[in-house]
């Protein structure tokens, strides 16, 4: 009969010997791998290049072809001899800012600038824009004086 203070379960573990140093790391199988799909054709692969090269082309016309449909032609005639606008094809948006700049304020001379050489409210007109800029650093305007700079010109 078994000694009842001595369990078999111990026995075997108390003839083992102690080990000495880190614990060993469980081994562990690399997963497999994951299933690869078949290569494509590279007939197919080109087929879907140029499909898509020409679907972006004609992306691009479409929008290209908007552009230049809403861009206002200006109507012939409507420069002076100067290619600045006469009084009455003044735009009214721009109306409030040509009173006050032929009254001599120079910061509407540079607004005036400002809008046509960068086509906000007006078809874009860089000469335009370029001589109000000029008119406006003659009447003082530092501001006008350092976007003339910017341009690359200098104020008459």
């Amino acid at each position: 009969m078994p000694v009842p203070s001595e369990d078999p379960r111990n026995r075997d573990a108390a003839t083992q010997p102690i080990p000495v140093g880190p614990p060993a790391q469980p081994q562990y199988d690399p997963p497999p791998p994951l299933p690869q799909p078949p290569p494509v054709p590279r007939a197919r692969t080109r087929k879907r290049y140029w499909i898509g090269g020409i679907v972006a082309i004609l992306i691009l016309a479409g929008a290209t072809l908007s552009y230049v449909r809403e861009r206002p032609v200006p109507a012939a005639g409507a420069d002076s001899e100067d290619g600045a606008p006469t009084e009455k094809d003044i735009p009214p948006t721009l109306r409030p800012y040509y009173d006050r700049a032929i009254t001599g304020d120079a910061s509407a001379m540079r607004m005036l600038g400002t809008m046509y050489y960068n086509g906000l409210n007006v078809p874009q007109n860089t000469r335009e824009g370029i001589r109000w800029y000029r008119k406006a650093a003659a009447a003082g305007s530092v501001a006008a004086g350092k976007d003339l700079q910017q341009l690359g010109l200098a104020p008459e």
